[in-house]
């Protein structure tokens, strides 16, 4: 369904990674079932450097601070060298080139392997994994984002953010209840954990389960009331269940909020589409 698909363009899979949440709504993002079958068709980009192999194209001005970056390596403390490979991270993500933010954040976490550290590393390939198309890709990964997450949970059994997103990587996997039993458990540990019941609410849209969703954005908009990703949510799900007026209402309150550019123009499309 158009509207279901473009829901999922802005809520995305993970409602607690940020960039991946500002990003995902300026890619295009084929069908679930043929974004896993489809192979990719673009050039690979391979660095002889340092073999990292990029999701996409680089821009020749990310390609130029990756470079000034990179002549200071050599020779460079161990110290600096982190602080280089930080720093060329942190460009890739700005650039949403995520698999090879990952090589980088992993580089760092295998000379510091702190929970910050492997958190990074986690976060980046999961959002690589989730805008990949190609099986091999996910595969590649996802088997990397899982890595990160569980060493975070070596260091902090606790920690509601890794085994979360941890859960969500086993949903385009053979094990796809796995994601919902590992949700739930991050539930039973805290009830009103957002992430968990967002991540919910946007695997019940997408088995077209539009009542349990609407449950989910309402129980987060009942801890969270300012939550925007939940009130799209609701509202997506209230077009779904025939439920227009109240949907048409929820996409004005946002509207008339500050919101992305991107959200914006899609939320506003919809609402015409309303009328």
């Amino acid at each position: 369904m158009k509207n279901k698909n473009h829901l999922l363009l802005i809520l995305g899979i993970s409602a607690i990674l940020v960039v991946f949440l500002a990003t995902r709504s300026k890619i295009v993002v084929k069908d679930e079932e043929q974004a896993v079958q489809k192979t990719s068709s673009s050039q690979e980009e391979h660095d002889d450097e340092d073999s990292e192999e990029h999701q996409m194209a680089i821009p020749l001005e990310v390609q130029n601070k990756v470079a000034a970056f990179r002549k200071e390596l050599s020779g460079a403390s161990p110290t600096k060298t982190q602080e280089l490979y930080s720093n060329i991270a942190q460009v890739y993500v700005q650039a949403s080139v995520f698999d090879s933010a990952g090589y980088y954040f992993e580089k760092i976490a295998v000379q510091s392997p702190n929970k910050t550290n492997w958190t990074r590393v986690g976060e980046a390939y999961f959002q690589a994994y989730n805008l990949a198309l190609s099986p091999q890709k996910i595969e590649a990964f996802v088997e990397k984002a899982r890595n990160g997450f569980n060493q975070v949970l070596k260091l902090d059994p606790n920690d509601l953010n890794a085994k979360t997103n941890l859960g969500m990587t086993y949903v385009k996997s053979d094990s796809p209840m796995k994601a919902i039993g590992m949700l739930r458990e991050v539930l039973d540990q805290n009830p009103n954990y957002v992430p968990a019941i967002m991540s919910l609410g946007g695997l019940s849209m997408q088995s077209n389960q539009f009542d349990k969703a609407l449950i989910r954005f309402q129980n987060v908009l009942r801890i969270e009331p300012n939550n925007q990703n939940a009130k799209i949510g609701m509202a997506y799900s209230l077009i779904e269940l025939d439920r227009k007026p109240e949907a048409k209402k929820i996409f004005e309150e946002v509207l008339n909020g500050e919101i992305d550019p991107v959200m914006k123009d899609e939320l506003t499309k919809t609402l015409n589409s309303l009328k």
